[in-house]
Formats: structure tokens, C-alpha cells, sequence
């Protein structure tokens, strides 16, 4: 390895990093860079970063006003990797293994043991090492956000949201925009260390994997793909699967609901190719913003605001997109007005199956940059759970104060990982009129973070969703299938296998909350419950009964 640390980055890479004016926040550079992040202290100062260095000492540095209490350090993925190795949370498989079915089928198993991220330090036939199961751990995500728990994060977004008001949900999230973190474009980056273009360009040079036996071709299972709409033109950062056709060509594999895919249709529409860019590797946090925040909200700017500093971009070589600075690997490329569709699949998808085999569009590949040593991450997918659906969990957490200002009477909800995320759908509300669990589940139909939900379960704001023991008590005990359970006819979730028409879906909805007289005509029953002075009594005696 020479003078290069164990993540690949050489000491000079360093060096640069800080002369281009990069983030530099690489542990090996100085005392300030040696952070990882942190969770604030006792009595700690909120108005400044509380960073734990690799000593282990806290320390504090201010930072630029965020309606954050604690935002974090922006960082590379090697930096991740060193924290991740400094905590416990990172296991090196030094023998070699082959991309070709052997690294996912290793990579599988060891995420099911141990569960830790799993850092393959040698490919077969390629340079660059792979690191799978990143986020397989909730507390590895927590590590990323910089809290001890996701719902301290959620915390952190209903204080900037602040209380609802008359206007409409989307205009509450407008907080989260804050001008002074919008992204910045800066003239150089690492992730332009090499660059090939043209003819030099040969993905077959990369540590794409083939995962389970029926996939026919490679695939780049953790791009996130950088689209922008021609008209307005917003940003859009989604992970989306890419199948390797050739040397120079990739199959984007993604569906109609998502924002490349209309971005494309607009700019077909105006007779004018799209421009695309894969990003691999940077911050970990781009990976739980991608495709999951409102489109109008900029997915970049609220990474800066969760880091307390501006993510910075540079353009790409061969077309006018800005790709972040500390990604691993940027692949660009253009897609036709009347781009060739080509037959892919099956691919692995995240609900245990392969994906239907369909047409997808190709991605003409112009030019691929990298930093000069570069980490290559993939994401394999599995029976549930396995790390998407453990991401998809966390998004769950996060995206909870958004959905609470569209519906208003929800306490909380739970999406199962064993359905596929978007299957299952248990809610909590604050029931105060009749039927109002069928207004619920309309308004969540009605929205694109749960619109997918094929079983919807609505109990009362007492039932804890998250404790599946008590949902199942709450259907057994408060539904009866004549009166609670209806049916919803409306878009369907476009990988459901089991969807007689594609895109068409049909969803069932249950109330399972208590009823209320015009509800109900003969007298509820209360729930069995001790009373408030009878449960102070017991805990003060609780000494003396015999413990």
C-alpha cells in the first residue's frame, strides 16, 4: 500500500484534497480532520459542533446557524470507513473473491452472522476494493446522522417544521431550505483525480456484481443517479439499479414513478437528450436523502443543513451536471430523446424476489471519473431484512414529521421490513370523529411516501404500532370484517409481482380503532387498565413484595 492509509487514500491525495479547498475532513490529514461524528455531550453548547475525536475526547469548534441543534461534519466515505473500524462495526475479508456470484453469496452470509459493514479488500480481476452492508445496522445510520437514536433526528425535524399551521404541507417544509446550505460549486474535485473519456472509457474495469443466479448481466446495485428537469431545473439524487450491457453502455433500470424517469419524458418531449450521472461513494448521508424527500425539496441542500456545511459540487467533463466533490466514482452519460430500449433482468429487488425481467432505456456512457483510489460500494440484496430494508427503516423515522403535517390526527406509523416496505402500513391516530380511520387511510393513499401500502391497519393513538402483539390484539378484538375492512382501487407500486395489471394497484384497508356510537349501536367496552393511584402505590411499595 506505500504511503496510502488502509481506505485506499495516499497521503498526497490528502495534500490536494486541502489545496483544491476540499472538505477536509479525511482522518488523516490534521487534528481538526481527526473527527468523527459525535453526539452531543451533557450540557454541551448546541449552537456548536460536538465532535468526538479518535483519542476519544470531546471537543466543540462553532458552526453556521442550522435549525439543527447538532449538524455534523460533511465527510468522505473513507471517513465513514474509519469510524465504522474505530467503533467495532467493520469487518475486512482480506482473501480474494470473485464479483461473479461468490461476493454477494459472502457478503450475504456475513451480513446475517455478524452483521457488520463488510470491507472485501481484494477483487478478483479488479483494483478497486468493495464495501457491502454499510447501512445494515441501525446504529451504523445513527453513526451517519451523528445521534444515538433515529428519533432524535425526527426531534430535530418536527423543532425546525414548528407547529402546523393553515398553509399547505409542503410550504411548512420550506424550512428546511436555508440559503446559507445550499450546495456550492468549487472548480476541482477528487472525484476528477482520473478521467477517462471515449474510448478509454470500460466499465468492465469495475467491481460491478453479479448477486444471485438468475441475473443475466453485472449490475451497479448503489449508484445514486443525478437527474435535473429541464424546465425548472430541480435536482434529483435516487438510487437506482444500473445493469452493465457493455463497455459503454448501462440499463437504468427505473420506474415510472420516479423523478429520472419523468425528467426523461420532459426532455424527450423537447427532442433533446438528458444528461445523467451515477455518483458512487461520498457522504453516506446522499444515500438516505436519495429519492425520498418531496421533489421540490433540494436533496443536497438539506445534506448541508444536516452537516452545517454546504456539500460542494463540481461539474462533470462532458455535460453541465454537478456531481459532489468527495464522490468514489462518477459515471456520465447521456440518454437519447428515443433511447433504445434493450431487455434486462431478472434483478434482484428488495422484497426476496427477483424483479420481473422488462425494457429499460440506455444510458450512453461518455466519460467515468474517479478519485486515483477509489472505494467501490454495492448493496446486496436478500431475503428481508438485508440493508435496504434497514435503510428504508430509517427513512421511515425520518420521513415521519413530513407525514404528520399532511395528516394530522397520526401519532405514528410502522412499515414492516418482512412486507417490503411499501406493503404493510400499521397506524396509530388520534381518533376524535366517527369513520375518521377511512379519512386517514385516503390521505395516505393520497401520498407519495405511503401511496403503495397494500395493507393498511389503522388502531388508536394507545396501541404501540411498532409492537406487532398489540396490532394483532387490536384487529382481534375491534374489528369486525363486515363493517371495518374496505378496499382502495389506484396507482400501484410498478416491481409488485403479484399485481395482476402492472401499475394498477389494489389496496385493503382496516379499522381497527375502538368504536363510536354512530359507529357502533350497542355500548364499547373500556380496556382493562390499573389506575393512576393504584400504579403510584404498587411502584413505591414495589420493594417490599418479595423481590
Amino acid at each position: 500500500m506505500g504511503n496510502e492509509n488502509k481506505w485506499g487514500m495516499g497521503n498526497g491525495e490528502c495534500r490536494r484534497a486541502a489545496s483544491a479547498s476540499l472538505p477536509a475532513v479525511h482522518p488523516t490529514t490534521s487534528q481538526q480532520t481527526r473527527k468523527s461524528l459525535g453526539v452531543c455531550p451533557p450540557g454541551a453548547d448546541s449552537s456548536k459542533i460536538n465532535a468526538i475525536g479518535l483519542d476519544g475526547k470531546w471537543e466543540t469548534f462553532p458552526i453556521p446557524h442550522s435549525p439543527f441543534p447538532i449538524p455534523h461534519l460533511l465527510m468522505f466515505l473513507a471517513d465513514f470507513l474509519e469510524i465504522l473500524d474505530q467503533s467495532g462495526e467493520l469487518l475486512r475479508v482480506a482473501a480474494e473473491v470473485d464479483p461473479d456470484l461468490e461476493l454477494a453469496a459472502v457478503g450475504e452470509r456475513l451480513a446475517r452472522e455478524d452483521g457488520r459493514a463488510i470491507f472485501f479488500e481484494r477483487v478478483k480481476g479488479q483494483r478497486p476494493p468493495v464495501v457491502t452492508n454499510l447501512f445494515g445496522r441501525q446504529s451504523r445510520i445513527c453513526q451517519a446522522l451523528g445521534v444515538q437514536r433515529i428519533e432524535e433526528m425526527v426531534d430535530r425535524m418536527m423543532l425546525a417544521l414548528g407547529p402546523r399551521e393553515a398553509e399547505g404541507w409542503l410550504d411548512k417544509i420550506r424550512p428546511l431550505e436555508r440559503p446559507g446550505f445550499a450546495p456550492r460549486t468549487v472548480k476541482s474535485g477528487l472525484c476528477q483525480q482520473v478521467v477517462k473519456l471515449g474510448r478509454d472509457v470500460d466499465l468492465g474495469e469495475l467491481p460491478a456484481l453479479r448477486c444471485w443466479p438468475l441475473e443475466q448481466q453485472r449490475s451497479i446495485t448503489a449508484g445514486i443517479v443525478f437527474s435535473r428537469d429541464p424546465e425548472t431545473h430541480a435536482r434529483a439524487l435516487e438510487s437506482i439499479p444500473l445493469v452493465v450491457l457493455e463497455r459503454d453502455r448501462l440499463g437504468i433500470a427505473w420506474h415510472v414513478y420516479q423523478d429520472a424517469c419523468r425528467h426523461w419524458q420532459s426532455t424527450s418531449a423537447r427532442g433533446e437528450r438528458m444528461p445523467v450521472a451515477v455518483v458512487l461513494g461520498g457522504d453516506p448521508r446522499y444515500r438516505l436523502v436519495a429519492g425520498t424527500l418531496p421533489s421540490a425539496i433540494d436533496r443536497l441542500q438539506f445534506v448541508g443543513l444536516l452537516c452545517g456545511k454546504p456539500v460542494e459540487l463540481v461539474k462533470c467533463r462532458t455535460h453541465d451536471l454537478e456531481v459532489p466533490t468527495d464522490a468514489e466514482v462518477v459515471i456520465e452519460g447521456f440518454i437519447e430523446p428515443q433511447a433504445v430500449q434493450v431487455d434486462v433482468g431478472p434483478l434482484a429487488g428488495s422484497s426476496g424476489h427477483y424483479r420481473l425481467p422488462g425494457q429499460v432505456p440506455v444510458l450512453q456512457v461518455t466519460a467515468v471519473t474517479q478519485r486515483t483510489n477509489p472505494v467501490w460500494p454495492a448493496i446486496v440484496l436478500g431475503q428481508p431484512p438485508h440493508e435496504l430494508t434497514c435503510v428504508d427503516k430509517a427513512l421511515e423515522r425520518l420521513l415521519l414529521p413530513l407525514v404528520r403535517q399532511a395528516v394530522p390526527e397520526l401519532v405514528d406509523y410502522d412499515l414492516p421490513e418482512t412486507g417490503g416496505w411499501q406493503n404493510f402500513a400499521f397506524v396509530s391516530i388520534r381518533k376524535t370523529v366517527p369513520h375518521q380511520a377511512r379519512k386517514v387511510a385516503a390521505a395516505l393513499w393520497g401520498l407519495e411516501q405511503t401511496m403503495f401500502a397494500k395493507f393498511l391497519v389503522i388502531v388508536d393513538e394507545g396501541v404501540d404500532v411498532h409492537d406487532y402483539r398489540q396490532v394483532l390484539t387490536a384487529l382481534g378484538t375491534n374489528v369486525d370484517p363486515g363493517r371495518d375492512v374496505f378496499f382502495h382501487q389506484g396507482p400501484g407500486w410498478p416491481l409488485d409481482h403479484a399485481a395482476a395489471t402492472p401499475l394498477t394497484g389494489h389496496a385493503l384497508g382496516i379499522d381497527a380503532t375502538a368504536k363510536q356510537p354512530a359507529e357502533h349501536p350497542r355500548p364499547w367496552p373500556a380496556r382493562l387498565a390499573t389506575s393512576e393511584d393504584v400504579e403510584r402505590l404498587v411502584a413505591s411499595r414495589w420493594g417490599e413484595y418479595g423481590k
